[in-house]
């Protein structure tokens, strides 16, 4: 039994228990509370109060006059109290049947209904528990099918239009990521879906954000001048262009807000100290050890300190045929955890094999994400006759891995077509 279907029947459990102490209630017979069954209850209160009384005459603590007075004063309240009969009329009240069948089913299925609307009833899908990325390319693909035909029934789910553009993105779907966050900006004009947005389409762009990605950021910094991801995106797109002053502006301001304890801290000032080194400035302090930077300006540094892979890639002779001389090489290193963003790469021909390679974070496709920062990589290799960046059918393959940062002379072979 899995951890979804478990919390289903504790809940439903808990739902129940409660409805059976309210059916107890409302099934049991109940003696009507009349006058003379009140007034047997008042007596027994008063022969009590008589009883304290006496025992503070006995010992001393009220003389013999405040003892007649007050005993004749709750005698006389006695009297008065108790003298109420039972009505012969009174009759058993009968059990609420109908109001306990109610309850019995309203109860459970209001719990559940409720849930289903303010809760997270998403949580219940296992693959909802996991990061796009740490999920099988084949269920994520599913996941997607399955949230797209939803989707159809219910246009107008904000957040499920933005779960499934964030889906294809991580699938390297961009054309159909950029119809959901299309249709996601229909709905909501939110300027960091827009930053989303051209994202996918420099990603789509091997990393280029010329045209609109930089009017899309412009026009948001002019609203926003301290717009954060805004700025953290103009630092990126500068960085791609080799614009290391420009970068250094943006990330520089969008480091200036952040309190110490912030979670993009760290990374932001890697980042600052990265485009730095690649200006020839001195490294700034920083708040704490572990976002000091690492000299990553050239390959000699990242290999001294061994954050980099590296290897030979070869063409199988099996699937030599295949290729042109022409075709694009990507080389690339991307996390062992399963994330399909590349912490490094580059681009070179087939005329260029077989190759020595080198993975480091002078070849990282953003400075804020580093090769030098992850444990294990898996190095891939694919050959692109279109030089497109997205995977396609017919587009050979090989990868290595998971290895260390740090390892050295692997073997990276092409030998796999992608159907």
């Amino acid at each position: 039994m899995n951890d979804s279907m478990l919390f289903v029947l504790i809940s439903l459990g808990i739902a129940l228990s409660v409805a059976a102490v309210f059916l107890w209630v409302l099934l049991r017979e109940r003696k009507p509370v009349t006058q003379a069954s009140q007034a047997k209850a008042n007596a027994k209160v008063y022969r009590d109060q008589i009883l304290d009384l006496d025992r503070e005459h006995d010992s001393g603590h009220i003389s013999d006059q405040e003892w007649q007075q007050s005993r004749d004063e709750l005698s006389l309240r006695l009297l008065e109290d108790t003298s109420a009969v039972d009505d012969p009329a009174a009759k058993t009240e009968k059990p609420a049947i109908w109001t306990a069948v109610v309850l019995a089913v309203a109860l459970p299925f209001g719990a559940m209904s409720l849930y289903m609307w303010v809760g997270q009833p998403e949580a219940l899908n296992p693959l909802s528990l996991k990061s796009p990325e740490q999920v099988d390319p084949k269920d994520l693909t599913k996941l997607a099918q399955t949230l797209a035909e939803k989707l159809q029934d219910k246009p107008d789910n904000l957040q499920g239009w933005v779960m499934l553009g964030r889906t294809y993105r991580t699938l390297e779907n961009f054309d159909a990521a950029l119809k959901a966050y299309d249709t996601a900006l229909k709905l909501s004009a939110d300027d960091d879906l827009k930053l989303e947005r051209i994202e996918v389409i420099a990603m789509q762009r091997q990393g280029q954000f010329d045209g609109e990605p930089w009017r899309v950021i412009r026009e948001i910094l002019q609203k926003d001048p301290q717009h954060f991801a805004a700025l953290l995106t103009a630092g990126s797109a500068s960085y791609s262009e080799g614009k290391y002053a420009d970068a250094l502006k943006f990330w520089e301001q969008a480091r200036q807000p952040l309190e110490a304890n912030h979670p993009d801290l760290a990374g932001l000032e890697n980042a600052i100290a990265t485009v730095r080194d690649k200006l020839g400035m001195p490294p700034k302090a920083v708040a704490s050890a572990s976002s000091a930077p690492a000299s990553s300006g050239s390959n000699g540094n990242a290999l001294s300190a061994g954050l980099s892979v590296s290897g030979q890639i070869t063409l199988s002779a099996a699937i030599k045929a295949k290729a042109s001389p022409n075709d694009a090489v990507f080389v690339y290193a991307t996390p062992a955890n399963g994330e399909r963003m590349p912490l490094a790469i580059f681009k070179t021909t087939v005329s260029q094999l077989p190759l020595n390679f080198t993975l480091d974070d002078s070849t990282a496709m953003t400075p804020e994400r580093k090769l030098s920062t992850a444990g294990e990589v898996l190095v891939k290799v694919r050959v692109s006759k279109s030089g497109n960046a997205i995977p396609q059918s017919g587009d050979l393959t090989g990868s290595v891995g998971p290895v260390k940062v740090g390892s050295k002379g692997l073997k990276l072979e092409i030998k796999d077509q992608i159907p």
